[in-house]
């Protein structure tokens, strides 16, 4: 059982264009779980789904109380994997996908190797301007240390194992002396993964080098038209089918690949060591 997890709340014109991109996927193998917070406009959500979807199998639910931007979309994974489903293809309301954007995660399902954590759509790293989106390379698949939500995907076993509790904060991504940096464990639950996946050298996420999803929101909790202009305003994503797909290591990658991953990696490194810097200070020690 594949399934497809959704969130919206108050966007339902992005969350429109959304579903019209999924259904220009290979739908045959997924259902969708749809859940929508309880607003004045839940039911607009109702109708689009009905008048979009035509015969996808999905379900659409509206919350009984507001859930927020961690446990909503926690909850509807959750309910995925308890009902058998083995693998989830992670997505909210502002994004657009490609047509093979279930493809990738299909491939990802196949090929699985026991250090994956996930796979993102999208190459890069939370809060960061360098996102990779690459045209020249729409077969290329690469191992990366950072993680974003721009679209993602994720087993059943890798998400009891290690990501279920890190989402909600049950289990912190790094502990230090008593206390953790803030970006992998308060700044949400993205931040939580990417934080965990950095402080676990042992395990990668697999990216696009040419992305399959993008973000479509230039206003939201977390989104302001300056910082989406710098991010997303000319990113281009994939508008073709899949082509056969390659994982190439990241020192085999073309040079305009490759040293964006290595500065990503470097990127990483220097914020690790910059919020280990601030909790000593905060704890007074040397």
């Amino acid at each position: 059982m594949k399934t497809i997890s959704l969130t919206g709340k108050d966007r339902p014109q992005l969350f429109q264009e959304l579903l019209r991109c999924l259904v220009a996927n290979d739908l045959r193998e997924w259902t969708l779980s749809i859940a929508i917070e309880p607003t004045p406009i839940a039911g607009e959500f109702v109708t689009i789904a009905r008048d979009t979807l035509g015969d996808v199998d999905y379900s659409i639910t509206v919350n009984e109380r507001v859930l927020g931007i961690r446990r909503n979309p926690f909850e509807v994974i959750k309910r995925n994997f308890e009902q058998g489903s083995d693998l989830n293809l992670c997505l909210e309301e502002d994004l657009l996908l490609s047509p093979d954007a279930t493809e990738l995660a299909l491939w990802y399902q196949r090929n699985h190797r026991a250090y994956w954590l996930c796979m993102c759509l999208l190459a890069g790293p939370c809060g960061s301007a360098s996102l990779v989106s690459n045209p020249r390379h729409p077969d290329v698949l690469f191992e990366a240390t950072t993680f974003n939500s721009i679209g993602f995907v994720i087993r059943r076993q890798e998400w009891t194992d290690l990501e279920r509790g890190v989402w909600m904060g049950t289990t912190r991504p790094h502990q230090l002396w008593g206390g953790h940096a803030d970006w992998r464990f308060g700044w949400g639950w993205d931040w939580s993964v990417y934080g965990y996946l950095a402080a676990n050298p042992e395990l990668r996420c697999v990216q696009p080098a040419f992305g399959r999803a993008t973000h479509n929101g230039v206003t939201g909790t977390h989104s302001h038209p300056e910082a989406f202009s710098k991010k997303f305003g000319q990113l281009p994503i994939n508008h073709q089918r899949s082509p056969d797909l390659h994982l190439v290591a990241v020192e085999d990658l073309p040079n305009e690949l490759r040293s964006q991953v290595y500065a990503h990696e470097e990127l990483t490194a220097m914020r690790q060591e910059l919020e280990d810097l601030e909790v000593r200070h905060r704890h007074g020690l040397p």
